[in-house]
């Protein structure tokens, strides 16, 4: 029995400079959108947007440093063991995966699925921290019927909601079937299997519900910087109208 661990690179991955190190320094090769590298009867697949699956690999943490200067991070890492299966089939159960034979591209199309999820992950913990930070907001509505904060306040927070969206949402292909499969029809079952396992699309399908809720607290940023721009300007008038009427009385006693 082997195991299978997934490592996130840093936000600065450099997918150039992990595939040329790949190729100077270990015995690797480009497959589409994935590094492949073996070593010692052990594999690791490289992704091009940035996590590390290693098959019963040794010295994972070295490979690592030499692929890149940045350090990888732990974090929202999977883990399974593996074997190959007597029963000629492919399976997965209790975080064991079976695979019916030894091959490196079968091995890549369940990696596929392990890194997607490892890159959900990731936007899983963005919703969650923004969503988490602006709970608030419907409270204050709900409660005082307004948002108890200062327009540069309001500017602020949109501008960081926007940001989780749009982060997510640029990089929302990478949960998409990889291209790799046109190519390798006959290898699709084995990355389509272990994604049902991870439960990815029912993950997607939550994430996308957050999404709309960001959405919905946007608006409601957006109308209540809007109301304290219209109640500004009409301050701003009666001032303004008050003054004028001041400056009329005051000459008229003159």
């Amino acid at each position: 029995m082997g195991t299978i661990r997934s490592y996130k690179f840093s936000e600065s991955f450099n997918y150039q400079e992990v595939s040329h190190n790949a190729i100077e320094i270990f015995r690797a090769k480009v497959l589409k959108d994935a590094i492949i590298i073996e070593k010692d009867g052990g594999y690791a697949f490289i992704f091009q947007y940035g996590v590390a699956i290693f098959w019963d690999m040794e010295n994972e943490k070295f490979v690592l440093k030499k692929l890149q200067s940045s350090p990888a991070s732990c974090k929202n890492s999977e883990e399974f063991s593996f074997q190959y299966s007597d029963e000629q089939r492919f399976k997965i159960e209790m975080d064991t995966i079976y695979i019916d034979k030894p091959d490196e591209l079968i091995m890549l199309s369940v990696s596929f699925a392990i890194a997607q999820s490892l890159k959900l992950n990731e936007f899983e913990d963005a919703m969650r921290e923004s969503l988490r930070e602006s709970e608030h907001i419907p409270h204050e509505l709900a409660l005082y019927g307004r948002v108890a904060m200062k327009r540069k306040e309001i500017a602020q927070e949109r501008g960081r909601l926007f940001l989780t969206k749009s982060r997510i949402n640029l990089h929302f292909e990478l949960l998409d079937t990889p291209e790799f499969f046109w190519e390798y029809p006959e290898l699709e079952n084995y990355y389509l299997a272990t994604r049902k396992y991870l439960e990815i699309q029912p993950r997607i399908d939550i994430l996308n519900r957050k999404l709309a809720i960001l959405q919905e607290i946007l608006s409601i940023l957006a109308d209540e910087q809007h109301h304290k721009y219209s109640s500004l300007l009409e301050w701003i008038i009666i001032i303004l109208i008050a003054f004028e009427i001041i400056i009329f009385i005051f000459n008229d006693l003159l």
